[in-house]
């Protein structure tokens, strides 16, 4: 049996864990507000300690070799139980029951809240913490059990490494505008007429903003000159009203304006950036009793979801 090396510290551990999220030595410098040279160096211990190569550089980004994705799923492990050990610590009685989920704005606005009410119902001593970010952000949370699961678009598949994807059902991106906006008095969106309002645009980084990027140019609409990133809908709803923005983002996100009247869908053809909405784990087995209570009411207000999906994303009178 080997013996663990003792130069082993838990900042290589975190190393390992940032760069298999963010798939770059930038970004994961930047989640562990470190240096990149530091993550270089601690990356560069990491592989002198295991003897393998444990990550490639490639002119798209970092890629996980074999060996990286095998110590990868244990070193996730490794440190959730060691937080879950801390956090026992001094506890005393039973904590009550608790489940902590990661949400992106594509199940913020419907989707997690209707199922925190019908969760609430049948458990009300149930405590459900809910914590926005990116994906790659709340993937490296669910990895290292600061999360129970992660509600949203599925992510890259190199960062979906050592998790479980469930699909619950499919959703396009949708561009909302203020009730009696100069776009909509056309049955038709004219892509130049289109491309002189501001555009209300998820963060670069997020995986949506390349399929939201392809849209636009695959469709003759093309980069409007005034873009706007954010991942707030508070922001996105206000530019929408106040500047008369166009606000594209996932149908979810934007579904509850629409259904109270107070936005409306261009007459744009967006289901080309249809992509798979579901819950992602550490796996069933890793659940604990409380996150499966929740995935359970995510399921049963996902049949809904899908029947809600089929409608028409065309402008609605």
């Amino acid at each position: 049996m080997r013996i663990l090396d003792p130069r082993l510290r838990l900042r290589h551990l975190q190393c390992l864990v940032a760069l298999a999220s963010h798939r770059s030595v930038l970004k994961a410098a930047d989640a562990l507000a470190q240096t990149p040279s530091a993550v270089s160096k601690s990356l560069a211990e990491l592989e002198a300690i295991a003897g393998e190569t444990l990550a490639l550089r490639h002119r798209k980004g970092l890629e996980m070799t074999p060996a990286g994705n095998l110590l990868l799923r244990h070193a996730a492990q490794a440190m959730g139980a060691l937080r879950e050990g801390f956090e026992l610590l001094g506890s005393g009685a039973q904590s009550p029951a608790h489940v902590r989920i990661g949400i992106l704005p594509t199940s913020a606005a419907r989707l997690v809240p209707q199922a925190i009410q019908q969760v609430r119902e049948r458990y009300p001593n149930l405590l459900v913490s809910a914590h926005g970010g990116t994906n790659a952000d709340l993937l490296v949370r669910l990895k290292l059990r600061e999360l129970d699961l992660v509600i949203g678009r599925i992510s890259h598949p190199s960062e979906m490494v050592g998790v479980s994807f469930e699909h619950l059902y499919m959703e396009p991106l949708a561009m909302a505008v203020r009730p009696g906006h100069p776009l909509l008095a056309s049955p038709t969106a004219d892509p130049a007429a289109v491309r002189e309002f501001m555009l209300v645009l998820p963060m670069k980084g997020t995986y949506i903003r390349p399929a939201a990027e392809t849209f636009l140019q695959s469709s003759g609409i093309g980069m409007p000159r005034q873009i706007v990133e954010t991942l707030s809908s508070t922001m996105a709803r206000a530019l929408m009203h106040e500047a008369s923005a166009i606000w594209f983002a996932p149908y979810g996100a934007i579904e509850p304006d629409l259904e109270r009247g107070l936005a409306h869908t261009l007459p744009v053809d967006t289901s080309p950036t249809s992509s798979a909405v579901g819950l992602t784990t550490l796996g069933a087995d890793e659940l604990s009793d409380s996150a499966r209570l929740f995935v359970d009411a995510l399921r049963s207000m996902a049949g809904e979801m899908r029947n809600r999906n089929r409608r028409s994303l065309l402008h609605r009178a």
